[in-house]
């Protein structure tokens, strides 16, 4: 097997993640890291790979999960970045201000979570790879005016990580995602 194939493999990714040493130096290494182990989870239990955490002032990771579109059970909305904002907002019902808090997601965000996150006003969104065909971030001159206001003190960033990480983040979510898109291509009878 070429090391190609063998980067298309849950395990390569596995071996890959436990091994990685974080580069300090590299402001959102760690925590982009997390996402990537965060994201393999996911395709592991059969759902997209996207992983996603919030990290609060003081550094701390104090809410983490990945997409599960899928498994346990199909559910649209449950995007990684999502799961992880209704398990923050559950658990800390009274925090008045996202001011200080960030948001990490391995794959840049969609639309859909795109909305979400400007109306939570998660200061800062840090995304690890780049998502040309479905992300949002890169177009974010194109929303409505409505959501560019609500974004104004909102920061919405490609990750400051190795090359590896992003790598790696692009990689387990095309482990598996041609697969899922034929799913909900059938879902909506358009396969």
């Amino acid at each position: 097997m070429s090391e190609f194939d063998d980067r298309k493999s849950i395990r390569y990714w596995e071996n890959f993640l436990a091994s990685y040493e974080p580069n300090l130096d590299l402001a959102d290494d760690f925590f982009a890291l997390e996402t990537c182990k965060l994201a393999l989870a996911a395709v592991k239990l059969g759902n997209f790979g996207v992983g996603s955490l919030i990290v609060n002032p003081q550094g701390k990771i104090v809410a983490q999960g990945h997409n599960q579109v899928f498994f346990p059970y199909f559910r649209s909305d449950r995007h990684g970045e999502m799961v992880v904002m209704n398990q923050f907002e559950e658990q800390y019902q009274n925090i008045s201000t996202m001011r200080g808090y960030k948001l990490y997601t391995s794959l840049e965000s969609c639309p859909m979570c795109m909305a979400r996150l400007i109306t939570s006003g998660c200061e800062t969104v840090i995304h690890v790879a780049d998502d040309l065909p479905g992300g949002m971030v890169h177009l974010q001159e194109h929303l409505p005016p409505v959501w560019l206001e609500l974004a104004q003190n909102q920061q919405f960033n490609s990750a400051q990580c190795s090359l590896q990480i992003k790598e790696a983040a692009k990689s387990i979510v095309m482990l598996n995602i041609a697969e899922l898109n034929q799913q909900l291509n059938k879902r909506s009878n358009c396969s």
